[in-house]
């Protein structure tokens, strides 16, 4: 396949031109100690199996696009004798059968099987019992765009002596279309096995109006199928059972499992390039629903293989998506480019959804919901990836990850690109409409990559072990399967490879005195002898683990049918079988670390207890809410600056609380977006009334960023102050002005014609607090400056605003606080008695800053923050107070940028923002960049996105092989860069602060589920009744370009305390649940207030 977004890029025509002319368009290191997996060389196996791959002028890369997509490899028992057989599949040349003899020795008994193929180009292949004889037949895939070939799928059924008969036809299994997979379970519960049959369109990429939906028409010749089993007989359902079969369906993964916990089989299938991915929810009568936009968030954009299992001991299915995104920083930058942000809103806008280029890592919410969690997960690029399986590689309790990859041909190197689209060598290719195929694959890169072997450390965290695990040689790998093939109580690994032999690696992890397994030999119903589509939970002290028996998983492969489990203990296991029609075998204090044999005959129907999920719910959303929607104006920052990764302008609605009518009851304001007024909820008896004002109406061009609702002229009534901000405007536009509105003590209000927060100059403004900071017993202010409108990076200063008692503000701050002066990019304050003296400090947090605090001393304000806070550099968002540990001060909990990102820092290696006026065109080039390993700065932008920001940089790098060593010095040289503003974020983690006396914290990281998404809304309270202050949190961001993908994984985050100020994220949120991008929380009388950009308000009780 080619990578969706390589195409773009070309400046000519010639690679869609030849797409168009077709009718489709080393050694690796060795670990200190043996490693877990030894690869084994074919004189010790007798594998000798090899894809190769020689093209011609007929057949090519150029003419078929899925040319290096490679072959599969299925694991089974075809002979009932106890041990796993292995059969490969190759794209030009004969399929192989090889029969396990014991002790890793294996014979080729593919001829005499008749098990060789008889069309030009194989795929997947899967093993299954599909005439429910007890024998493992044989179903292999075709496809391919060979001359003279009709590709119809092969089905070898296994006669019991060791040969086969092909019967597809016989059996309605002869699909035509350009299958990539199969995977046979019983969707419809009748106890026999149904098949889905997954095709790649045929037609050229480059032909499709995507203005078009496609999507739901049926194409007759290829698209996906459903097959049922209508008494061995396998007939087309799938436009009855809702099943799409587009012409737009590029299938490259089905996966197979429950995913909603209902006891039905449901179904993932993973789209190559512009059309998304498909979740199929079975209905639990022979239909399903497409439900992947109501569950997902974002998925991968040209996804691949893909697997579903139990990552996390949850008793819930995750999904693991592969893509292309490198994992290699060199390789990021010669064979990378993504969409911008126009194309990305194109595809959204067509019903493409949210793809982005990279592995996506699905967590199951338990709730009908997913969170994508790959980036903090650490396994979201490997590079081009095929073949994903999640299994236990070391027999610890935990299912690790690995990801083989690799293209044997890389058209994406940029390099080559930019060569073969030159007009020269246009010229020199292409004459009289012939292309001269050969001179231009052969100049094509071909660079081996090494695969992945992640290990599961537990938290939905994972660790890249592929060195130390002995499965890091480069290769150009495709499907993959696993199977104790020597049945000594490991999971041994198997790899198709293109143009180079295949891997057949021995698992040594039964050797380790630590490792513990459990497997199982399920014998199935009369019509499904395998058990295909079982469940099985194994209990082990605390700790449950979960696994399905579905062989189909990956890339074109499938994996031995017999269920295996690590474990991390050797104690005695309770073992629950749930069979495929939903009767249960159960076995209790089984000794592990052997085979279990479980016979469906001794299953028994199970009583269903109603779901009681809700019993202990600590929080219940309301249902009737306020008519309020926040609206977003339409606006681009990054058409604005496009050295932007993430918007800055989507920071809104925030609130503020208070009675500003005088009955008793407490108001709301909403602030607006640009254009849109603020909006007051007067509170009734009934609930909330949105009103607006005349006032407010006035002033609606400008943009709403933070409000304090405050007595400011001391008459009784509340008074309001608006923030004024973003970077939609000038810095000499009037629509940055603070606003100060006087209310009239019947909450209708009048705007003061004070120039706040100075009075020299416009401030774009994020924060303010209001507190009485000199004890005259009038309100003051605290205002803080965020973003600079086309300034990024550029820090902003902290305004101290002394009031007369009348509402009159003074800028007192050169006098009071002279360390406010650009002291950063200020994004949230607080007034606190931080030393508890019984006087207001000051608190703050901001992008690039750590978190400052300054001590009240009589009305004058001194830096006081200890070393580690402000070492604490961060992309702050959020701060907020409360006593988190019982012992009578206060401590803060900080929302930062969170760790499910492909940012990444430390203060060994910080992300860094340089900022200067590089190319002297009168505006600031602000670099974003990130430390290596070596002490360099290197660019996140890639070579052509700097050169469209500064065009002098062609210069220094005139093609993408002189950019992927190139650090920002090497790029702008040590003299431009002396004198350079250099920012940097060492802490990216949502943090609470636990006060030690004497402006003394301690800093603790919040659990995993808070790191999710930036966090920009913190509530807290004492939400369980139990004494202590409990927290709740929200977040996202949605507006971030392509490369870096949107935020999008938090759901809401209840954290309970133990009252020491240790803090547990709570299932479910135990029913703080709320999507979409949240912007404030207000927590007042047992109700709880979400603000949500772009979105409608959420409310609870608790």
């Amino acid at each position: 396949m080619l990578r969706r977004n390589s195409l773009p890029v070309i400046k000519l025509s010639l690679i869609l031109f030849i797409i168009g002319m077709g009718c489709w368009s080393c050694t690796p290191e060795k670990p200190s100690s043996p490693p877990l997996f030894e690869l084994l060389d074919s004189t010790q196996t007798g594998i000798d199996f090899r894809n190769d791959l020689a093209f011609d002028r007929e057949f090519n890369i150029y003419k078929y696009r899925n040319f290096y997509n490679g072959g599969g490899v299925a694991i089974g028992d075809i002979n009932n004798d106890g041990l796993p057989d292995i059969y490969f599949t190759a794209n030009l040349k004969k399929n192989k059968l090889y029969l396990n003899k014991g002790d890793f020795k294996f014979e080729d008994i593919s001829v005499s099987a008749g098990v060789e193929g008889n069309r030009a180009w194989s795929t997947g292949v899967t093993m299954a019992d599909v005439n429910a004889d007890g024998l493992l037949d044989i179903y292999v895939c075709n496809s391919g765009d060979v001359q003279g070939d009709n590709k119809q799928n092969e089905l070898f059924i296994n006669n019991g002596d060791l040969t086969f008969t092909e019967s597809a036809e016989a059996y309605g299994l002869a699909d035509p279309g350009f299958t990539t997979h199969a995977s046979f379970f019983d969707y419809d519960h009748d106890g026999d096995l149904d098949v889905y049959i997954l095709n790649n369109s045929y037609q050229a990429i480059g032909s499709f109006d995507l203005r078009r939906n496609e999507r739901p028409k049926r194409d007759a010749l290829g698209g996906d199928k459903l097959l049922q089993n209508q008494d061995g007989k396998f007939v087309d359902v799938s436009q009855e059972a809702g099943i799409y079969g587009s012409i737009i369906g590029f299938g490259l993964g089905v996966t197979v499992g429950d995913v909603n916990s209902d006891g039905w089989d449901d179904i993932y299938v993973s789209n190559d390039f512009f059309e998304r991915d498909y979740l199929y929810i079975n209905n639990q009568n022979g239909t399903f629903k497409e439900s992947l936009t109501d569950q997902m968030e974002s998925i991968s954009g040209a996804s691949m293989g893909a697997d579903m299992a139990d990552v996390n001991n949850d008793a819930s299915n995750d999904i693991f998506v592969t893509e292309m995104l490198p994992n290699d920083y060199k390789r990021l930058k010669t064979v990378t480019t993504f969409e911008d942000w126009n194309r990305y809103q194109y595809g959204v806008k067509n019903g493409y959804y949210h793809q982005f280029t990279r592995n996506s890592f699905q967590s199951n919410n338990g709730n009908n919901t997913f969170s994508e969690v790959g980036r903090f997960a650490g396994v979201e690029a490997t590079d081009w990836s095929w073949g994903a399986l999640i299994f236990d590689m070391d027999n610890d309790g935990f299912k690790d990850l690995y990801v083989a990859n690799g293209i044997y041909q890389d058209l994406t190197d940029q390099d080559y690109l930019q060569y073969a689209s030159s007009e020269e060598i246009v010229k020199s290719m292409v004459t009289e409409e012939k292309v001269n195929y050969e001179k231009l694959i052969e100049i094509i890169p071909s660079n081996p990559i090494a695969n992945f072997a992640y290990k599961n450390t537990g938290g939905l965290k994972f660790e890249d072990r592929s060195a130390e695990f002995g499965l890091n040689q480069k290769s150009f790998s495709n499907g993959s399967a696993y199977g104790d093939l020597d049945n000594d109580g490991d999971l041994d690994l198997v790899v198709n490879n293109v143009n180079m032999p295949s891997f057949v690696y021995r698992n040594s992890a039964s050797a380790s005195p630590e490792s513990n397994y459990i497997r199982l030999v399920l014998k199935g119903g009369e019509k499904n002898k395998f058990a295909i589509g079982s469940k099985i939970y194994v209990t082990s002290g605390k700790t449950t683990y979960y696994i399905e028996n579905q062989p189909v998983r990956g890339f074109q492969s499938s994996m031995d049918p017999r269920p295996f489990l690590g474990l991390n203990s050797s104690a005695d296991v309770n073992i629950k079988v749930v069979w495929p029609l939903g009767d249960v075998t159960v076995l209790n204090s089984v000794p592990v670390n052997r085979t279990v044999t479980i016979d469906y005959n001794t299953a028994m129907k199970e009583a269903q207890v109603p779901s009681n999920t809700n019993s202990t719910t600590t929080f219940s959303r309301v249902n009737t809410v306020p008519n309020y929607l926040h609206k977003e104006n339409e606006f681009s920052d990054f058409d604005l600056d496009r050295s932007l990764f993430m918007m800055k302008s989507t920071g809104g609605p925030k609130m503020s609380i208070g009675d500003v009518n005088n009955d008793g009851l407490d108001d709301i304001y909403i602030g607006g977006s640009r254009d849109t007024e603020g909006t007051i909820l007067i509170a009734t008896q009934n609930g909330y009334k949105p009103t607006s004002q005349a006032a407010f109406q006035k002033d609606k061009i400008s943009e709403d960023t933070e409000s304090v609702i405050f007595d400011a002229d001391g008459d009784g009534d509340l008074d309001l102050y608006v923030c004024s901000g973003g970077i939609e405007y000038s810095e000499n536009s009037s629509a940055l002005n603070d606003r100060l509105y006087f209310n009239d003590g019947k909450g209708n209000f009048t705007l003061s014609n004070q120039m706040l927060p100075e009075t020299k100059r416009f401030i774009s403004s994020a924060t303010v607090v209001s507190g009485d900071i000199d004890g005259d017993g009038d309100i003051d202010l605290f205002v803080g400056e965020g973003s600079k409108p086309l300034k990024n990076g550029i820090p902003g200063d902290g305004f101290i605003l002394e009031n007369d008692g009348k509402g009159n503000f003074t800028d007192i701050t050169a006098a009071s606080a002279p360390g406010l002066k650009v002291i950063g990019i200020i994004t949230s304050s607080l007034f606190q008695d931080v030393d508890g003296d019984g006087d207001l400090d000051l608190v703050m947090v901001g992008e690039y800053m750590g978190i400052e605090i300054f001590e009240n001393q009589n009305g004058k304000f001194t830096k006081k923050s200890p070393q580690n806070l402000s070492d604490a550099k961060g992309w702050w968002n959020k701060i907020k107070a409360a006593d988190l540990d019982g012992d009578g001060d206060i401590d803060f909990i900080v929302g930062n940028h969170g760790l499910n990102s492909r940012f990444k820092a430390s203060a060994e290696q910080p992300i860094a923002l340089f900022v200067k006026d590089f190319d002297n065109n009168g505006l600031v080039d602000p670099i974003l960049a990130s430390y290596h390993a070596d002490g360099e700065a290197y660019p996140y932008g890639l070579r052509h996105n700097l050169i469209d920001q500064i065009k002098s940089l062609k210069k220094v790098l005139p093609d993408y092989k002189s950019f992927e060593n190139a650090s920002v010095q090497d790029i702008f040289g040590v003299k431009a860069l002396s004198d350079a503003i250099e920012a940097k974020v060492t802490q990216l983690a949502s943090v609470v602060l636990i006060n030690q006396g004497n402006f003394n914290f301690t800093i603790a990281q919040l659990p995993a589920q808070v790191q999710m998404a930036p966090i920009y809304a913190i509530g807290t309270g004492d939400f369980d009744k139990d004494g202590d202050i409990d927290l709740i949190m929200g977040g996202n961001l949605y507006g971030v370009k392509p490369e870096i993908g949107r935020f999008d994984a938090g759901r809401g985050v209840y954290l309970k305390n133990d009252g020491k100020g240790n803090f547990e994220a709570q299932p479910f949120g135990q029913g703080f649940f709320v999507d979409g991008e949240v912007r404030d929380i207000l927590v007042f009388k047992n109700s709880i207030m979400v603000a949500r950009n772009q979105d409608s308000l959420a409310i609870f009780q608790y």
